[in-house]
C-alpha cells in the first residue's frame, strides 16, 4: 500500500482521457474525404450518457453538454475504485 506521499509523485502524469460517443458507419470514400475541420455527425444527443475512460481504463459515465459554445463532458459517475 502506497502512503500519501508516495502517491503524490502520481497526480501530475498526464492520462489518454476519451470519451466513446456512437458514429455513423462512414464508407471509404467518405473518410479519405475528411480534412481538418471536418464534422462527423453523432448519433448521440446532447444530455444522454457516454463512457468515459482514463489511460484506457473505464472510470464512469459522463453526458455530452455544451461549455462555452464547445461539446464537453459532464461527469455525472465514476465507479468505484476509480476515483
Amino acid at each position: 500500500m502506497t502512503t500519501p506521499s508516495e502517491s503524490d509523485r502520481f497526480l501530475d502524469v498526464p492520462l489518454h482521457f476519451e470519451a466513446v460517443l456512437p458514429g455513423p458507419a462512414l464508407r471509404v470514400d467518405a473518410l479519405l474525404a475528411l480534412s481538418e475541420g471536418s464534422l462527423i455527425e453523432t448519433t448521440q444527443p446532447a444530455g444522454e450518457a457516454v463512457e468515459v475512460f482514463a489511460g484506457g481504463v473505464l472510470i464512469g459515465v459522463g453526458e455530452l453538454a455544451e461549455a462555452n459554445g464547445r461539446c464537453a463532458v459532464r461527469m455525472v459517475r465514476f465507479y468505484a475504485g476509480s476515483r
